[in-house]
């Protein structure tokens, strides 16, 4: 904490905007175990509603956050990650918004979170929720509901998530 308060004193670098400066330090932090300092450290880079930075602490957040058990807090962090339309950090956090909530029984909010995150269309997350979300739906009432996600998986081509999908195929059919 005492790295925190000092860094505030101290002028930001050339060039390096406030956000910036408060997310370096919250990764620093965080990076040394100092829970309470980066959580100030991410939440002022949040309140910067710097487009960049301001999502990438939210995010960086909820990880920190869902790793030492807060996980109302890291719900939360992720939402507000989730609803930034940062192009790399929403759908990510979508995804582990979804993840979260499936450990927690958050049914209905965990297929929001994955549609959301399947709908940024993201080359990366996309496909990887495509799987998230038939594996839910294939634990429902109506797993045969499951099988368009995860043909539509297949066809992505994703390395990792149009294989666990095509697993998935085989094993229903």
């Amino acid at each position: 904490m005492k790295a925190f308060r000092r860094a505030r004193r101290a002028p930001p670098a050339a060039g390096a905007p406030e956000s910036a400066a408060a997310f370096g330090l919250a990764a620093r932090l965080s990076e040394q175990g100092d829970v309470e300092g980066a959580r100030s450290a991410f939440r002022q880079a949040m309140d910067s509603r710097d487009a960049e930075y301001a999502p990438a602490a939210a995010f960086r957040l909820g990880l920190l956050l869902a790793q030492h058990g807060d996980i109302d807090g890291a719900r939360e962090a992720y939402r507000q990650a989730a609803n930034s339309g940062h192009p790399e950090h929403a759908p990510t956090a979508a995804r582990n918004l979804g993840q979260l909530n499936v450990r927690q029984g958050r049914y209905r909010q965990a297929h929001e979170a994955y549609r959301a995150a399947i709908d940024s269309g993201h080359p990366d997350v996309a496909p990887r929720a495509m799987v998230d979300l038939g594996n839910l739906i294939s634990d429902s009432l109506y797993p045969e509901n499951a099988q368009p996600l995860y043909q539509m998986t297949v066809e992505s081509g994703h390395p990792e998530a149009a294989r666990q999908a095509a697993r998935r195929l085989a094993d229903s059919g």
